[in-house]
């Protein structure tokens, strides 16, 4: 918006969403490559850095770029051990030929953490910090990120997935919704769960379990069932009523009277339960395992 706005000259690399839309991410990249041969910057972390990401950004660079005497500008990494990541890297690229292919690093990036890359002697030439250079701290950034979930081929929902050393990054696959159940006794909200798009909820009986350790299972029962989202766009068209600020601020009081005391106190609070449904997880298990 800057640079359309302003005339300020915008630089940059590209998505995970980006590599997600490909069948595979050396497609991903030779597309890349063949758009902007000479500013070539490959993100490699969206799958598995060293297994898949710098052998399928050195192949692209061999095939592409090598016959038109080009040479790629850098690879960026985005997660993970970023210190031990880019000596392994670093490595991998001089060996392919590459010994001026530059190392950008991001990933919440701030002061402290640099000086550690750098007192870790991480293969670094230069440092993208976002977040914490364009706000205030210390919690003004909203740390959410987006993804490609799903794309659509031939009116198929083809599943999508980011993977990341960092457990919180990898995302949940393909086209989903979400349900809150509440307690028919009480009113409170009991858990909520993400679920595929076309799953069905059971009307007497529904367990849930902790998606990290799966022993931790618990069955609802006696509840009803609300779908948090609702549709905002279709066909391009805008087809929602925005609420006044009024409805926002009454809908946001009745949903927090819904949740226990017990998960809104400020010391020791009990853990509201947001989990995956296990066709979601089944899902998301065999994806990684892929």
């Amino acid at each position: 918006m800057t640079a359309k706005m302003f005339n300020v000259p915008a630089s940059g690399t590209m998505a995970h969403s980006w590599i997600q839309s490909f069948d595979s991410e050396y497609e991903a990249f030779k597309a890349y490559a063949e758009i902007y041969p000479r500013s070539c910057t490959f993100l490699v972390d969206t799958y598995n850095t060293l297994e898949s990401g710098i052998p399928n950004a050195i192949k692209v660079f061999d095939e592409v770029l090598k016959p038109q005497g080009i040479r790629p500008v850098a690879v960026r990494l985005d997660s993970g051990d970023l210190a031990y990541l880019s000596k392994k890297v670093r490595k991998m690229l001089d060996d392919a030929g590459y010994p001026d292919c530059k190392i950008c690093l991001t990933n919440s990036l701030d002061e402290y953490l640099i000086t550690s890359l750098i007192e870790q002697k991480a293969q670094v030439d230069s440092f993208g910090v976002g977040e914490n250079l364009i706000t205030a701290k210390s919690d003004a950034v909203f740390g959410g990120v987006y993804k490609l979930a799903a794309v659509e081929k031939n009116g198929n929902i083809v599943p999508k997935i980011k993977i990341s050393e960092n457990v919180d990054k990898i995302t949940n696959p393909s086209f989903k919704k979400v349900c809150r159940f509440y307690s028919k006794d009480t009113g409170f909200a009991l858990a909520d769960v993400i679920m595929l798009k076309d799953e069905e909820v059971p009307e007497e009986i529904y367990e849930i379990f902790d998606e990290h350790n799966t022993w931790k299972r618990k069955k609802l029962t006696n509840y009803y069932v609300k779908e948090l989202q609702e549709k905002i766009f279709e066909n391009g068209k805008l087809i929602y009523k925005s609420p006044t600020l009024e409805e926002i601020a009454k809908h946001s009081k009745e949903e927090l009277q819904t949740i226990w005391d017990e998960v809104k106190r400020l010391n020791n609070p009990q853990k509201y339960y947001v989990d995956l449904s296990q066709k979601l997880y089944d899902l998301k298990t065999s994806m990684l395992n892929k």
